[in-house]
């Protein structure tokens, strides 16, 4: 199956509820980083959903959509519709899912990210990251759920 076609069904696709598992959403435009991270979360027994970009992960979390997430790990920096305006929309459109956001950027010390960052207080993973730093960042965003 083509990468292309296996993109398209994985974002496209509504989300099996047949069984009680977390399920994480992962938007970003490198597929290599897509790929790796949701294969970590498949061993884990996670359901793995991804998008390329803010906009189709956009249409999968509009709400209307019927769609839930536990995690959502976002990327900063993607062509068409940033990580930035991703996060803006969802605030305002599903507060319940952007207190679920994680973001993974290569670039948190630029000026205008770091200022992001701060102002939306919500976890980061800088690029490249150890898979422990990933277990213990989406141990904090689903125990902060919990509470």
């Amino acid at each position: 199956m083509s990468s292309q076609r296996r993109e398209r069904r994985s974002h496209l696709s509504n989300r099996d509820t047949s069984f009680d598992r977390p399920c994480v959403l992962i938007v970003d435009d490198e597929i290599a980083i897509r790929l790796a991270i949701g294969r970590y979360f498949a061993r884990q027994g996670w359901e793995v959903r991804e998008a390329p970009d803010g906009e189709v992960a956009q249409r999968l979390l509009e709400p209307n959509a019927g769609e839930s997430f536990d995690v959502v790990i976002c990327d900063l920096h993607m062509p068409r519709f940033s990580g930035f305006a991703f996060y803006h929309w969802l605030a305002s459109a599903r507060p319940d899912a952007a207190a679920r956001v994680v973001f993974s950027s290569g670039d948190v010390e630029a000026h205008d990210t770091a200022q992001f960052l701060q102002a939306v207080r919500r976890p980061v993973l800088p690029k490249p990251f150890e898979l422990c730093e990933l277990d213990r960042v989406i141990d904090e965003v689903r125990a902060a759920r919990a509470a």
